[in-house]
């Protein structure tokens, strides 16, 4: 019996295992995570750039991934901006921004003129999203563009099984603004466990008597003495 015993606590230990692969219910405190951080620079971020059939739209679609450190999250260049000019145009520290997003996008096209005064030495260029007014007179131009980004985060599952993950995705309605690129941090916040929790608890129980372990399932109620 204390044979069965030992194969049934190495089974659930093997699951239990198994399990945080796919979920991530243990993780290496704050200290250690940073040290581990610091030893890859994430000077650029891998970025799925893809075309939407229906409406011909460029997307570009990345993981978010959570950081304790900025500077490793970000290029060099663009840190030296949050530093020297963002940070302090918010008048608060580098340290206390706990989630970044900056989208690298290119305006690409072609417009034909839409109306001429030649007695002005105006021509005029412009569709939904742009307004061009182009002053031969004075070789100058007069511009207006109604940028629109739609920013979309959502949570997906390569497979049943597999870890869930957030994703961002950035796209524009205009079909000739194009994305190449993005910088992106987020800090990681750890949660606090509740002094007070109510769950599930299966395992075994053993009963002198018998001498023997039998399953147990129930639902019970924990009280954490130290918040961590």
């Amino acid at each position: 019996m204390k044979k069965n015993a030992f194969i049934a606590i190495l089974v659930l230990a093997v699951l239990v295992l198994a399990a945080n692969l796919f979920t991530g219910w243990f993780s290496l405190n704050k200290n250690d995570r940073i040290t581990k951080e610091s030893l890859v620079k994430h000077d650029t971020i891998y970025i799925d750039k893809w075309l939407n059939p229906k409406d011909s739209t460029t997307h570009g679609t990345f993981e978010e991934k959570e950081g304790e450190v900025i500077q490793n999250h970000i290029t060099k260049n663009y840190i030296t901006y949050v530093q020297d000019t963002l940070a302090p145009a918010l008048n608060i520290a580098t340290e206390k921004i706990n989630e970044l997003t900056r989208a690298k996008l290119m305006l690409e096209g072609q417009l034909k003129a839409s109306k001429v005064q030649r007695e002005k030495d105006r021509v005029y260029y412009e569709n939904k999203y742009l307004q061009i007014v182009s002053n031969t007179s004075d070789s100058t131009i007069d511009y207006k563009y109604n940028a629109i980004v739609d920013i979309v985060k959502y949570n997906e599952r390569k497979w049943l099984l597999g870890k869930e993950n957030t994703y961002i995705d950035i796209s524009s309605p205009d079909k000739n603004m194009k994305i190449n690129g993005v910088e992106h941090f987020k800090k990681r916040i750890d949660v606090k466990p509740k002094k007070i929790g109510l769950g599930i608890q299966a395992g075994y129980y053993y009963i002198p008597g018998t001498n023997q372990f039998y399953p147990g399932f129930g639902i019970g109620i924990s009280y954490n003495l130290i918040r961590l």
